[in-house]
This record gives structure tokens, sequence and C-alpha cells, in this order.
């Protein structure tokens, strides 16, 4: 699909010279002089490189043709994780790297939405929130007042977050994905 360059926006996926890159971040300038413009910061899907591009905002850029459905994740194979196609039950292996930090929030018997090109996976979408319970939290400090009160906790995926003071042991938080902060208990 041909877009506008001025259409661009972070996460979009480019086919610029038969090459996939996601958009990590995006800036429209408008000089005073001269031609207004979009610049962009761009990461090769298959190799990691990163790359800046400028595209006039006349400029037709291609978004590559993505496919997404959804798919159930099984476990992880050392940097495989593997998943099954709901609705083929074909079970299909994507690098670990594809996912990055997010593999902590991947749950085994969990669907999750894949997007492919031409049948290669090169997504995973993540859902904004989840839920997890608490595994290990310092004991309450009294008279604390609840804006200093950030102590670091324990998930059960391992992570540790700053959350309130009054999250114990025991508690279900909820957790945002990407900015991997405490949202409010569950």
């Amino acid at each position: 699909m041909i877009i506008n360059a001025t259409q661009i926006r972070v996460g979009m996926i480019l086919d610029i010279e038969s090459e996939l890159y996601r958009v990590t971040w995006t800036m429209h300038r408008t000089p005073g002089k001269g031609n207004a413009c979009m610049q962009t910061k761009l990461k090769h899907l298959t190799t990691g490189k990163n790359m800046e591009l400028r595209f006039l905002s006349n400029e037709r850029v291609n978004r590559a043709d993505l496919a997404t459905r959804e798919m159930q994740y099984l476990y992880a194979d050392g940097t495989q994780l593997i998943f099954m196609d709901n609705q083929t039950f074909d079970q299909i292996h994507i690098e670990e790297d594809l996912v990055g930090e997010g593999k902590i929030f991947l749950q085994e018997g969990t669907g999750y939405f894949v997007t492919t090109f031409q049948d290669k996976p090169v997504g995973i979408e993540l859902p904004k929130t989840v839920t997890l319970k608490v595994t290990s939290a310092p004991p309450e400090i009294r008279k604390a007042t609840a804006s200093s009160s950030l102590r670091p906790v324990e998930v059960e995926n391992g992570l540790t977050i700053q959350a309130p003071g009054f999250i114990k042991e025991g508690d279900q938080i909820k957790i945002n994905t990407e900015t991997m902060e405490y949202l409010e208990r569950a």
C-alpha cells in the first residue's frame, strides 16, 4: 500500500527497497525556508540495524502489506518462541529478538496477535496491560505518604517494579507492558 510520507507513524512497517523497516520515531519538520519533510528513525526487522531517513512531505512511501492473525503462545525453546496458529494448528517458531523485552509478559496458553509479511512473522502485539501476582514485597513503612512510598516489588514473571507501599505479597496488580510500570491493584 502506498501512503504519503506525512502519514508515517511510529510502529508502521515500511517496505524500502524490498527491505522491511519498523518506524521507531517520527518528526514532521516545517522549516521557514524550503520544503517540509518527515524525519524518521527506522529499525531493520531482520538485522536490527537502525537508520535515519528523511522524506519530503509530497513523497510516496510503500507501507508493507501485513497480515495479522491470532496465535496461541505454547512455550520457549532456547531463543525460539513456539506459537500455534488457531485456525490451521500449525506451529511456528519466532525468534526471541522479535518480541524483545516484552517476552517476560508472554504467558503459556494465551492468544496473541502475530503480524506476518509473506507468511514470515515480523511482530507480536502484546496487550497494553497485564495482571500479575506479587511474589515478593518488602514490609510497609508506617507513616509514609502515598507519593513517597514507592518501593520495589517482584511479580510472578520475575520482573521488579516500583509500586505503592500498600501493595503486599499475594496482591494482583496491573502493569503497563510498554513502560513496565505499576498501574493499579487488580
